[in-house]
């Protein structure tokens, strides 16, 4: 079913009748939580649940620390991910970002951030989300936090390939466009080419190379750099359809099938869930058989991957939310 290429976002703490028949009628293959779904333990478990009961493989969230922490309201401030790689700490962010998410049900954290702190560019745009220039630190700093992820049973997912570093505009709002510099491109790619066996999953940005072609709409980036290139056999997720870096590039159901053509597996619709079954026509009609079976293997393999980590036989009982909380909390006292 072509739903199941898709992750797409709810409006509230709890399913709306529209969205209820929305997800049953064409299962997402998961769907992706924000800060406006999040209200108390008990509401997001409810949440969860119906979800699931609608068809939804996995649930998502974005839970880095710093200036994207979903999860604040539960469990505390988190720290940003370069103050706790800074710190030594990488690692117990990760184990405690998966522990919160694993207390919740989440399953997967689109996390973490592997773009260089680029001086005036990405260290300006992405701030505290990002580790360092050296790509080498970003490795480092990655490889824990991943850990810390498995540790807990939950997966993780390397962003924003191939390397939003040296952007100098927010994709959120606008297009930017990155420079083709070979030697500078290879010190971008350098943490995704590392760490994509561990992670087993991508995001593919929406920054452009001198062609100005986004790269979540590119073959040549989101599959012949990523697969052909680098030898990525994993899957590949679309950041956000609806960033305003694409507002130039079609409707919501355009974007959807250029990016499924383009190469990216899982089709991210965060907001508009009205949109979500045009979304689901257009790549059932412009996206060849063919590729939508590849990406739903792929997506299907990712399944897997989870449910083989770790610290689903390491911790066959998540930690208790309240207990994550003291956790966070020892974190920013060690951190400072």
């Amino acid at each position: 079913m072509t739903g199941g290429l898709f992750a797409v976002g709810v409006g509230g703490t709890a399913l709306t009748p529209g969205e209820k028949r929305i997800l049953a009628a064409s299962p997402p293959f998961g769907v992706i939580l924000f800060r406006r779904n999040v209200e108390s333990e008990a509401q997001v478990r409810e949440l969860v649940s119906s979800v699931r009961t609608l068809g939804a493989s996995l649930l998502f969230l974005d839970q880095e620390g710093g200036p994207v922490d979903r999860l604040r309201d539960l469990i505390g401030p988190s720290p940003s991910f370069a103050r706790a790689a800074a710190a030594g700490q990488a690692r117990g962010a990760g184990a405690l970002a998966g522990a919160a998410l694993a207390a919740l049900g989440i399953d997967v954290d689109l996390a973490p951030v592997v773009d260089r702190a680029v001086p005036a560019a990405g260290a300006d745009v992405l701030g505290e989300r990002c580790v360092s220039d050296d790509a080498g630190d970003v490795i480092r700093a990655a490889a824990e936090f991943l850990a810390g992820l498995h540790d807990e049973g939950v997966g993780g997912c390397l962003k924003h390939f191939p390397g939003l570093g040296r952007a100098r505009l927010d994709t959120h709002l606008e297009l930017p466009r990155v420079p083709d510099d070979r030697h500078q491109e290879a010190l971008d790619l350098a943490p995704f080419d590392a760490l994509m066996p561990v992670a087993r999953a991508v995001m593919i940005s929406h920054a452009a190379d001198d062609n100005g072609m986004p790269s979540s709409l590119s073959y040549e980036r989101a599959t012949v750099m990523l697969r052909d290139r680098l030898g990525f056999d994993g899957a590949a997720f679309s950041d956000d359809l609806e960033m305003g870096a694409l507002s130039a590039f079609g409707t919501l159901p355009e974007r959807s099938a250029a990016a499924a053509t383009a190469g990216c597996d899982l089709l991210f619709v965060c907001k508009e869930i009205d949109a979500y079954r045009d979304c689901v026509a257009s790549v059932e009609k412009a996206v060849a058989p063919e590729r939508r079976a590849e990406a739903a293997a792929r997506l299907e393999e990712y399944r897997g991957h989870l449910a083989a980590l770790p610290g689903k036989a390491l911790r066959p009982r998540p930690m208790p939310l309240a207990e994550v909380a003291e956790g966070v909390k020892r974190l920013r006292e060690v951190i400072g």
